[in-house]
């Protein structure tokens, strides 16, 4: 999230004679109290069915409700002529121009800007941090007052990358379309690089593409609230109760205009909070702040009388005396877990990787057994923690004593703490990492185009999809690419949720894509006017998992040949054809000396 240009002062941008706004759809207290008390009733059903579909049917109809009476209240006003336009939204005909917050400096940050700024609009790029690349940016520091990261009241540590961390997919499948990742941008010439390499080479699309202007950096988004120009909460009950079908014309196909508050996050800032504080308006907001920075942490009745160390992996750096010698539970075997299991086990007496559903004995679904450390065991996922043996009972009914420390590698949770409650109580939920409703992963439908989101698909390669998704919403934003009526995307939103539960998939795992990441980007790609992707990218993916399930400790490096060697030449014949240069990696070099 990012650097104000400003000179410190509390400012807003409020265009000359548009008076004040308020909050999107602002409810009646009457329709306020219908709300809470439907929420209320959804929350206490769900906890007796162990579902959350009546809060999502519950929430989606405030959705499709408020969507039509905000685009019909915004039609009245319009055509009243109460209605202003942003000064850098074209009046013209013609594509439309936008001025566009983009929350988050990372890799889907930086390809948000791109696309925009390629469409004619202009982004800017709030950073929290002191640099531009997100996660890819190491930070040796932890959250010391909270290893657990459950505390909300944390100082809270945004990096969440360990020292060692190597890429699990080959930098030419990594790499965005427009910027291969075919040359060699900090040293690091492996084909599977290191943290810093990334680092570098995200630096290198920015000044490729000259970005690194629109990202203000040091900069955190405290707000983005929607908002409307002056009009009344009657109109909004009145057009509540019209029944007419929506057809979305005029300014009301665009979305809100959104206020959004920053504050200056640097250490010789002046200590007045209030001074570092500005407030800007703009035509859209587009969420790009990653889901890899607040822990994911298990509850167990005992856990505050449990006497060993109890940690996220959120907070693991190094394999340091916090492991040597100790005995060490890893819960998750996801790709940190399966890392750091190995990691910690050059240094632990013994490390146990306990993963729900494992059965002992059995063949495991990914990587066989033999390829784990001698002194690692498998064990099926956690359910008890005994305090007075320091002890780990697990689904098998196994228990480990004598437990000295605890990692859980269990992931992330989407939190947005920057959206108004207008947004987060009404027309968006992030409920068990579910963002929910939303048109292909990106769009809030009563919000669209002007509310976007990058980068919440996961088990993808990331860096090319940011791109399609930036490039889709840039389109969406200037027109080229219209989205459908606000109705026909919440349907969609809806199906996309009851396929979830018919095909037997958690809630949590929504955004979870794997193989029909290609099938996906195609998609959006065909919405954009663009063709398909090569096939390149899809048969180096599906290699490279092949490759690490058989060898989890050294598919990174080899064997050689590459056995996705002919989708490794296509990707670089399409980098040469595209003006880029290739270096070779460093397997290429070591198979020539030899």
């Amino acid at each position: 999230m990012g650097s104000d240009e400003s000179t410190g002062d509390v400012h807003v941008d409020d265009p000359t004679g548009d008076g004040p706004s308020e909050p999107l759809c602002r409810l009646t207290n009457e329709r306020r109290e219908a709300v809470a008390a439907l929420a209320a009733h959804s929350r206490r059903r769900e906890m007796a069915t162990g579902t959350g579909l009546i809060q999502r049917h519950a929430a989606r109809l405030l959705v499709s409700r408020n969507s039509r009476a905000w685009s019909r209240a915004w039609s009245r006003a319009r055509r009243a002529g109460t209605t202003t336009t942003s000064a850098t939204m074209s009046r013209d005909p013609g594509p439309r121009r936008a001025r566009v917050a983009v929350v988050g400096g990372g890799a889907a940050g930086l390809a948000a800007a791109r696309e925009l700024r390629a469409e004619g609009h202009t982004p800017v790029v709030f950073e929290r941090g002191n640099d531009a690349g997100g996660v890819w940016v190491y930070d040796p520091r932890v959250e010391v007052d909270d290893v657990t990261g459950t505390d909300p009241n944390r100082a809270r540590v945004h990096g969440s990358m360990y020292a060692s961390l190597r890429t699990n997919l080959p930098r030419e499948c990594m790499g965005y379309e427009s910027f291969p990742f075919t040359k060699t941008f900090a040293g690091d010439d492996r084909r599977f690089c290191g943290h810093g390499e990334v680092r570098a080479y995200l630096a290198a699309y920015a000044d490729h593409h000259d970005i690194a202007k629109d990202v203000r950096l040091r900069r955190e988004v405290l707000s983005a609230e929607p908002i409307v120009d002056d009009w009344r909460a009657e109109d909004d009950a009145k057009a509540a109760s019209n029944h007419q079908s929506e057809k979305d014309s005029g300014d009301e196909t665009w979305g809100p205009r959104w206020r959004v508050t920053t504050r200056s996050t640097g250490d010789d800032d002046d200590d007045d909070d209030d001074a570092n504080v500005s407030v800007e308006t703009f035509d859209a907001v587009v969420v790009c702040n990653g889901h890899y920075s607040e822990p994911r942490t298990p509850s167990y009745a005992n856990a505050k009388r449990w006497p060993g160390l109890q940690m996220h992996s959120h907070n693991y750096r190094t394999p340091d005396a916090t492991f040597k010698g100790k005995k060490v539970v890893v819960l998750g075997a996801m790709a940190s877990g399966e890392d750091l299991t190995r990691e910690i086990a050059t240094v632990a007496s013994d490390v146990v990787l306990a993963a729900r559903g494992f059965v002992p004995g059995a063949p495991k679904n990914d990587f066989p057994v033999a390829s784990y450390p001698k002194n690692a065991t498998l064990k099926p996922g956690i359910v008890e923690l005994i305090p007075e043996r320091s002890g780990v009972r697990f689904e098998d009914g196994s228990v480990e004593e004598d437990v000295d420390v605890i990692l859980y590698a269990t992931g992330y949770q989407y939190a947005f703490p920057f959206l108004s409650d207008a947004v987060s109580d009404g027309y968006l939920s992030a409920v068990d990492n579910c963002v929910s409703p939303l048109y292909k992963h990106v769009f809030p439908p009563a919000l669209a185009p002007s509310l976007s989101f990058i980068g919440l698909p996961w088990k993808v390669v990331p860096f090319p999809q940011f791109e399609t998704q930036a490039r889709w919403i840039a389109k969406a934003l200037s027109g080229a690419a219209p989205l459908p009526p606000r109705r026909e995307m919440l349907d969609d939103a809806d199906a996309f949720e009851r396929s979830l539960a018919s095909n037997g998939i958690a809630r949590r795992h929504a955004h979870r894509m794997g193989d029909a990441q290609f099938a996906y980007n195609d998609e959006l790609r065909e919405l954009c006017g663009q063709p398909p992707a090569g096939t390149w990218r899809a048969e180096m993916y599906a290699a490279t998992g092949a490759r690490k399930r058989s060898q989890p400790a050294s598919y990174r490096d080899g064997p050689i040949p590459w056995s996705d060697e002919a989708a490794r030449a296509d990707a670089r014949a399409e980098a040469d054809a595209a003006g880029f240069g290739t270096d070779p990696a460093r397997d290429e070099v070591e198979v020539k000396a030899a």
